[in-house]
């Protein structure tokens, strides 16, 4: 591996485990404003009525910075497990399509929270708003569908050029079938989101450790050029 391919994949490692901690950093702010799927009337004029305004967006903003991050990574990530292989190529452009649609989703989701949250400060009725919170809610239960994809597809490129650990290409099968299975559980809260989240940092750790391998053995075996 040359020093480029090699700060490659320690950008990657690190944008992919950015990603997760900024997701969660401003999680707090963001939910404070976000009525859930079937919330009772008093939870739902907490969240859309009575919350901070300025704290929720501040939140959605940090999901927006978040999701772009993830976004430059992710398409990175399949750059570099596209390989030589027409296998590999194809898988690599599955990768790119399902992250430009996780992404787009999440601004759809992030879009209708803020009419959401906009509307129950200014007046709406709270059944109005509520309504318009929901397609966030399901918009985002349906990004684990995309989320599912690019794991599957990463899992399978790494397999097929073998740039990913046997044992993370088996746990990425699962946790993408699991993420794809799991879209319809929005009521209990989406938690195959924490599956989706704890494999990006997994995938953060093996790309910084295939880079400190790499360099490990660039650093024993160092080439000579004949004088």
């Amino acid at each position: 591996m040359n020093t480029l391919k090699r700060r490659l994949w320690v950008t990657a490692g690190w944008l992919t485990i950015l990603y997760v901690v900024v997701t969660f950093a401003v999680s707090p702010a963001y939910t404070s404003a976000v009525a859930g799927i079937g919330s009772k009337p008093d939870d739902a004029t907490k969240a859309l009525v009575t919350s901070s305004m300025a704290t929720g967006y501040a939140g959605a903003y940090g999901v927006l910075v978040a999701s772009l991050v993830f976004l430059v990574a992710a398409l990175l990530i399949a750059r570099l497990l596209r390989g030589d292989g027409e296998v590999s190529g194809w898988l690599s452009s599955c990768m790119t399509g399902a992250a430009v649609m996780y992404v787009t989703t999440l601004f759809a989701v992030g879009a209708a929270g803020a009419g959401a949250l906009y509307a129950g400060h200014h007046g709406v009725p709270l059944s109005t708003a509520t309504a318009l919170a929901d397609v966030g809610n399901f918009g985002f239960a349906l990004s684990g569908a995309a989320a599912g994809v690019y794991v599957l597809a990463a899992s399978a490129a790494g397999q097929a050029t073998g740039l990913l650990p046997r044992w993370f290409v088996i746990s990425g099968y699962l946790a993408g079938v699991v993420c794809i299975a799991g879209v319809p559980a929005i009521r209990a809260g989406e938690p195959q989101v924490i599956l989706w989240y704890a494999w990006l940092i997994v995938f953060g750790v093996v790309a910084l450790r295939r880079a400190r391998a790499s360099a490990g053995a660039a650093a024993e075996n160092p080439v000579t050029v004949a004088p």
